[in-house]
């Protein structure tokens, strides 16, 4: 029972408490050094973040070429990298998503698409 106490008859602190201390103090400093760590992994999931609303290459060099999609093609692209979006197109009316298709014909960029597509399903 003496490892347990934490001053001998002396009144110094007990050499067991001494290492435990530093035990302890070695799992602080680790798991700090591991928490710098998570900042790198933050970083990577905020530049995989930014990509989301890039285009992909090679849609971007089929409307530099002024080669656009059909609409069949526009709508599953949009079913495919814009999911939410393409929830909100398909509850537009008919009228609504051909002027939206037109506006894509037209050299609209896919931001300013789905801002349309929003406005439009809240009747703005």
């Amino acid at each position: 029972m003496r490892m347990w106490q934490f001053r001998g008859e002396t009144g110094r602190v007990v050499p067991t408490l001494r290492w435990s201390c530093r035990v302890i103090f070695g799992f602080v400093i680790s798991f700090s050094v591991s928490a710098a760590g998570e900042d790198d992994y933050l970083s990577a999931l905020q530049q995989e973040a930014g990509k989301v609303d890039r285009p992909a290459a090679g849609v971007a060099s089929a409307e530099v070429a002024g080669d656009r999609l059909s609409r069949e093609s526009f709508e599953s692209e949009l079913k495919e990298k814009y999911a939410g979006s393409a929830v909100f197109y398909s509850k537009l009316g008919p009228g609504s998503q051909e002027e939206i298709y037109q506006e894509y014909q037209s050299g609209a960029t896919i931001s300013e698409l789905r801002k349309k597509i929003m406005d439009r399903f809240l009747h703005r």
